[in-house]
């Protein structure tokens, strides 16, 4: 076979804390017909340098800098006419992966003909030996021997029964325009790319996710994590335009709805932490979040009458925090009648 069997991509910014652990976890692999693509994004800090040393010293190694973005999608856009493996691995800058994880996953591929195989998911904070077993996301019942129809994959996604770091034929992204505009837009393709495959499968190696970090962008305290509210509403149309049943479409409205409740509620409590600019901006994803949910209002007034009545006030506070324009609302969205 020409070139490497697999892709795999690291997009870097200001990533040199944990930067050359994850380096080595990909580099020290068990399996070796891989090329390593690392995209900074104009680091400050050492990020550059390191991954030109290790660049240095293994010819498996592409690096590229290009001029400062600031979200992944935009890295994305700019390695995918690079990528020359059959499949493609993705990862964060802090994430590690255990030494078999590309081998356990291009096995369990060539036993099934797999579109896309996904490894056990393990959350970790600082050393894996926190890695939180009870928590981890494996295949469905423990059954390493399934493999899934892209439908039911997708459906399993979105509430992350089945986690998006997948081994994937690199064909699924040659056509797929990463949005710009939103930080999580990754998420969106990885359950688009789970829709359109055939096979779907397990492996027992690990990825290791990496949570507390601070400075990673999907930490409740940036102020763009709040832009998957945008996402959320983009995976309804997508549902809509692919003919998801009722009760499927009415589940997920309630998980988007939860969503925007778990960030409102955040962002009242915390909103003090942002600038000005930035609350204006969070402010402003609400309110285009809630007029999608006005096109929604039956759904959403079934679901708050089946509240009890301790939640109910405890909603009513919560919005009312927000102002006269989450009051109004609250009054507008649940207690009208649906038209």
């Amino acid at each position: 076979m020409e070139g490497p069997e697999i892709s795999v991509f690291i997009p870097v910014y200001n990533g040199s804390t944990y930067l050359q652990e994850t380096l080595e976890a990909v580099l020290n692999q068990s399996f070796t017909n891989f090329e390593l693509l690392a995209v900074d994004d104009s680091s400050t800090d050492d990020s550059w340098r390191i991954l030109q040393d290790y660049a240095a010293r293994d010819r498996r190694m592409r690096i590229m800098q290009k001029e400062r973005g600031g979200n992944v999608p935009k890295s994305w856009n700019a390695v995918r006419p690079l990528l020359r493996g059959e499949f493609v691995f993705y990862l964060s800058q802090d994430d590690l992966l255990s030494p078999d994880c590309f081998e356990q996953m291009i096995l369990r591929q060539q036993e099934c003909d797999a579109d896309c195989v996904l490894p056990d998911m393990l959350r970790f904070e600082q050393n894996l030996s926190d890695a939180d077993e009870e928590q981890a996301i494996i295949a469905p019942n423990a059954d390493y021997s399934q493999v899934l129809d892209g439908r039911t994959a997708f459906l399993l996604s979105l509430d992350w029964r089945i986690h998006g770091f997948m081994l994937c034929r690199r064909q699924f992204y040659s056509d797929e325009e990463f949005d710009e505009s939103t930080f999580n837009s990754d998420e969106y393709v990885s359950r688009k790319i789970f829709l359109h495959c055939r096979r779907l499968a397990f492996s027992k190696g690990r990825f290791y996710y990496r949570r507390g970090n601070p400075d990673s962008i999907t930490n409740p305290r940036q102020p763009l994590r709040y832009q998957v509210l945008r996402t959320n509403r983009r995976l309804m149309r997508l549902m809509q335009e692919q003919n998801f049943e009722l009760q499927e479409l009415e589940a997920y409205r309630r998980q988007i709805f939860d969503a925007y409740i778990g960030l409102y509620r955040y962002f009242i409590k915390n909103k003090n932490n942002y600038t000005p600019i930035e609350q204006s901006e969070i402010k402003a994803l609400f309110k285009e979040e809630y007029a999608a949910f006005g096109k929604d209002k039956k759904v959403y007034i079934s679901a708050y009458r089946q509240l009890s009545l301790k939640q109910k006030i405890k909603i009513v506070l919560m919005l009312s925090a927000y102002g006269s324009f989450g009051f109004i609302n609250y009054l507008d969205f649940f207690l009208h009648r649906a038209k």
